[in-house]
């Protein structure tokens, strides 16, 4: 289709301003950086460091890809979207500026890179809301010169025990399971712009926090006061009930700022998460989530848990620890009446520890039975085997991750089975080496509504943390 003079115009419009508004939030963090050096007092230059992290990671799909499951790469509408077999190198590097004026006052600015090289998606591939006044883009592996953090902490604010930070931040509590930064993929998952505060009395704390959320669209800059997809109130709180154990109640309060021509939502969550790292050996992981509010004319009512239970054999060599559980998250039986059953986390991570390392579920109507075993071979080397039995909760939902539904006819629950082989290797306090390999034996549904294929994927990932202080 031929442009029009008045499509090129507006086009080259926004060219222009794309480049203006990069160039002037590049000179943002300059001058910021600038301001917190020299305005902070040059006698106390000891405390200031140039740190950061860099991580440079290797996967090897097979059968599938991030938006598509099978080999023929089919989406859930039915549209080839990228390859089944792509060698994806990823790159993500974290640098930048802490600065501590006193015991009291730290001061951070940090900035992102990550790339993707040999992907057979990009940012196109991402875009939500295509073609309404509600589209943005939410890109899991590539997010260019972005702005990780800049934020003011200030410890003992008003009173002994009480922190604030102020700013552009990472919050991340528990498992990372119900607020979490969602650092798996190569973009940041959850980045907020918020006012957090946190008060801390020994090992016991209590957090609460309005902030709002960015986009990952790598051809924008996001600076402070734009590109938010949702605003929200998070709490969470540890109480200490043993030396390894604890209880953290938590509760979330979630809006879409997008919601012109989509359905808005405005939903709450509420629960508690219960654990034990080691009691005579003894471990367990308890969740409990609960969702309720509306989104559009529907009202929320899902819920989800976590079920958890171990021994470590602290006597043998190796120290293993065996454990089995249950992950569980609602369906909905009826998709087309007025409440929404399915259960979807609000601000949580969705890292493979959490639901497999092949990275194709989400805690959305899912069961998953697992059992794992972890151990340290040798010194400084940690390994976890894990078999994941993944179904739907309702057949009539759809596999959250990718949106495929059953075919008409067809009530098929069982996705399928994976093993995850994972090695993790410290080799240096600042330099860790990580080995994936997960297989997918596909289930009925997957059979029969997706394609005949079962899934692999190998992984190897080396992460560099840096921290240069100058005295």
């Amino acid at each position: 289709m031929l442009q029009t003079d008045n499509e090129k115009r507006d086009g080259t419009m926004n060219s222009i301003k794309s480049k203006i508004i990069i160039f002037t939030e590049i000179s943002y963090i300059f001058i910021l950086s600038g301001l917190i050096i020299f305005t902070s007092g040059i006698s106390c230059a000891k405390n200031f460091s140039f740190d950061g992290k860099i991580r440079t990671r290797f996967e090897d799909l097979n059968g599938l890809n991030t938006k598509a499951y099978g080999n023929s790469s089919i989406n859930a509408k039915g549209k080839i979207e990228g390859k089944s077999n792509d060698d994806v190198m990823l790159s993500r590097i974290i640098a930048g500026f802490t600065y501590s004026q006193n015991k009291k006052i730290t001061y951070r600015l940090h900035a992102y890179d990550g790339y993707a090289w040999g992907w057979s998606l990009d940012r196109d591939d991402f875009i939500k809301n295509r073609g309404t006044r509600d589209e943005y883009v939410m890109d899991p592996d590539e997010d260019y010169l972005e702005l990780f953090d800049a934020s003011i902490q200030i410890k003992d604010f008003l009173t002994n025990g009480l922190s604030l930070v102020l700013g552009r931040q990472r919050i991340y509590y528990g498992d990372h399971r119900i607020f979490g930064p969602g650092n798996w993929g190569n973009s940041i998952g959850w980045i907020w712009d918020a006012v957090h505060f946190t008060y801390k009395k020994k090992d016991d704390f209590f957090s609460a926090w309005y902030g709002r959320t960015k986009f990952k669209d790598p051809d924008e800059f996001s600076p402070f006061f734009t590109d938010h997809i949702y605003q929200g109130v998070g709490i969470y709180s540890h109480f200490k009930t043993s030396d390894n154990g604890a209880a953290e109640p938590f509760f979330a309060w979630k809006n879409s700022l997008y919601h012109d021509v989509t359905p808005e939502e405005n939903s709450f969550q509420y629960g508690m998460r219960l654990y034990e790292k080691s009691f005579h050996g003894i471990n367990y992981d308890f969740t409990l989530a609960e969702r309720r509010g509306n989104k559009g004319n529907k009202s929320i009512n899902a819920y989800a848990y976590v079920a958890k239970i171990g021994y470590i054999f602290e006597n043998i060599p190796m120290k293993p620890n065996f454990v089995i559980g249950r992950v569980f998250a609602s369906g909905d039986s009826n998709p087309n009446d007025k409440t929404i059953n399915t259960y979807t986390k609000i601000f949580g991570s969705t890292i493979g520890e959490h639901y497999g390392s092949l990275n194709i579920m989400s805690w959305s109507n899912l069961v998953d039975n697992q059992v794992d075993l972890y151990f340290e071979p040798a010194h400084k080397f940690h390994v976890k085997i894990a078999y994941h039995n993944f179904s739907l909760d309702e057949a009539k939902d759809t596999w959250a991750f990718y949106k495929y539904k059953n075919k008409p006819g067809n009530n098929y629950t069982h996705l399928g089975d994976e093993i995850d082989f994972q090695l993790k290797y410290n080799y240096l306090k600042n330099l860790q080496f990580h080995f994936i390999y997960a297989y997918f034996k596909a289930g009925d549904f997957v059979k029969y509504n997706v394609e005949d294929n079962n899934a692999s994927t190998f992984f190897m990932e080396c992460t560099y943390k840096f921290r240069k202080i100058y005295l």
